[in-house]
């Protein structure tokens, strides 16, 4: 499986990396930001994205959008450190599939994942 971590913070992209290959998934990807992301999905067309909903530029939002307009059957799991209903509810109509709240751990990344691979 193909997963592709978005996430402005490297740290927190080098922890989700670590206990997604700790789990077994080594065909991870990462980017930073919103164009990068975009780049890499088209050219490594992951299984599922992790997409933090605050970036740096265009938002998670509207990240989800264009991937989902590039294959409308992209799985995209929403990601941010802060509990806001109006930030779930925007992530989720735009089109992610769940919601996972940072920091995170193993076990809910396991979840996540077993939930929406096929």
């Amino acid at each position: 499986m193909k997963i592709l971590i978005v996430d402005d913070s490297e740290v927190f992209r080098k922890v989700v990396i670590e206990l997604l290959v700790k789990s077994g998934f080594n065909d991870v990807t990462e980017a930073g930001g919103y164009d990068e992301a975009v780049d890499l999905y088209r050219s490594t067309m992951p299984d599922i994205v992790f997409a933090d909903m605050i970036l740096p530029g265009k938002s998670g939002v509207e990240l989800t959008r264009e991937i989902l307009r590039i294959n409308p059957n992209a799985k995209i799991i929403a990601m941010s450190s802060i509990v806001n209903k109006s930030m779930i509810k925007q992530s989720l109509d735009a089109g992610a599939r769940d919601f996972l709240l940072k920091p995170t751990n193993e076990i809910a990344l396991s979840s996540v994942l077993a939930m929406w691979s096929d």
